[in-house]
């Protein structure tokens, strides 16, 4: 059994796993990362976690081990910066969500055997924005929350789309 979380108890957020072999073994706790980690997310396999670090989207091995850096945004203008990652069904792919300069949200894929990252969803009405960093994808469809903020009073719509 196997767990992964982060925590700021080094003084920055970290990933940790918190694993036992079965029920009657103790929890073994383990830090993952060393340089930063937020939203981990398992492969479908289990064998990898994507998350993210900074301004980068990584994946590191489950067991732990040397992370792989698959997408860094040193400028936000030339390329949106990753905040919050998903896998594919079949493990090839990383989806995530990333933001502009300007603060406005895309979705977007990149192969774990790495190469370019490929723009998905980009909000074109600015007044309707991904204002949530989670979602998540059943390999056809995003899955998230759009928000227009006008009062302290909360109302929910859920609207599904079929468009591709």
């Amino acid at each position: 059994m196997q767990l992964v979380f982060y925590s700021d108890k080094s003084g920055r957020n970290e990933l940790y796993g918190l694993s036992r072999k079965d029920r009657d073994s103790s929890w073994q706790v383990r830090r993952l990362t060393f340089d930063g980690g937020l939203y981990a997310k398992w492969s479908p396999d289990g064998r990898f976690i994507a998350y993210i670090s900074g301004v980068s989207l990584r994946v590191i091995p489950a067991e732990g081990g040397e992370p792989r850096t698959l997408v860094e945004s040193k400028d936000p203008a030339l390329l949106p910066v990753p905040t919050f990652p998903a896998w594919s069904k079949d493990g090839r792919t990383v989806y995530y969500l990333a933001y502009d300069a300007e603060q406005h949200a895309s979705f977007w894929s990149m192969p774990v055997s790495g190469g370019k990252p490929e723009l998905l969803v980009k909000f074109d009405d600015l007044s309707r924005q991904s204002s949530r960093v989670e979602f998540a994808s059943d390999g056809e469809r995003f899955y998230f929350t759009l928000a227009k903020y006008e009062s302290d009073i909360w109302v929910g719509d859920l609207s599904i789309s079929r468009h591709r």
